[in-house]
């Protein structure tokens, strides 16, 4: 089973069960969650994160309204 660990009161990281791979969220105030970024861990012991399409999207759009 993922493992859900919370950052703070809008974000949260779940971490697949081999650990391998995690998935940060940002969460609404109606519980709806939007990934922000994906990180892999690699045998190294290193991380490879990368920024979603949409987190890429907002970053020169900026956020969408009405959503």
């Amino acid at each position: 089973m993922p493992r859900e660990a919370w950052m703070d009161s809008s974000h949260v990281r779940v971490t697949s069960e081999d650990g391998k791979t995690s998935f940060l969220y940002e969460v609404d105030a109606h519980g709806a969650r939007t990934c922000t970024e994906i990180s892999e861990r690699r045998p190294d012991g290193t991380t490879d994160s990368r920024l979603t399409a949409r987190a890429l999207d907002e970053l020169f759009w900026g956020g969408r309204t009405g959503t």
